[in-house]
């Protein structure tokens, strides 16, 4: 490997390095307004919104650290409504540091299901309520969210492919 190309790599390497990181901690792919429940729960609770007849995601968690992940999807989304109806230690602890949600966020009773009820309606009012008022927001948002990874992904590909070019045109 002769000294150019040492120099080049070098330098490809460090100008990767001083990208600014993209954060690592996933898309959220859940829906807006959804509810969280456990194995034992889950199927009364989606019984429960079908009768109901409300459109509302019953999604079946299995550990604190999931749900944990779920609800810090709700600091970057402020369309995100979340029932939970298992595990409520973890989402009283969440609501405690971090009050901006309390008013998206709902904490019933697993073992009634009157409490369920009242929680999905709330949820399927504060929908319906907020969906006009919060769809200019989503809308850029969402594009914002789309336009920041194709921005560094296009940097990336042009400095690669400079890098690239250079290296074939002083092989040749």
């Amino acid at each position: 490997m002769t000294k150019n190309n040492l120099i080049l790599i070098l330098l490809i390497i460090l100008t990767l390095l001083t990208l600014p990181s993209v954060s690592a901690h996933g898309a959220d792919v859940t829906a807006d307004v959804m509810v969280i429940a456990n194995e034992s729960n889950g199927d009364l609770t989606k019984n429960i919104a079908e009768n109901m007849e409300s459109n509302i995601s019953v999604y079946k968690f299995t550990s604190e650290d999931e749900v944990d992940h779920q609800l810090e999807h709700m600091l970057g989304n402020e369309n995100k409504k979340i029932l939970v109806v298992a595990y409520q230690d973890t989402a009283n602890e969440f609501l405690k540091d971090n009050s901006e949600v309390s008013d998206r966020l709902i904490i019933v009773n697993a073992n009634d299901n009157k409490s369920i009820e009242d929680g999905i309606s709330e949820l399927i009012n504060e929908e319906s309520s907020g969906e006009n008022h919060h769809q200019d927001s989503s809308t850029t948002n969402n594009s914002f969210n789309f336009i920041v990874p194709l921005v560094i992904g296009l940097i990336i590909g042009i400095i690669i492919g400079l890098g690239a070019g250079i290296f074939l045109m002083k092989r040749k």
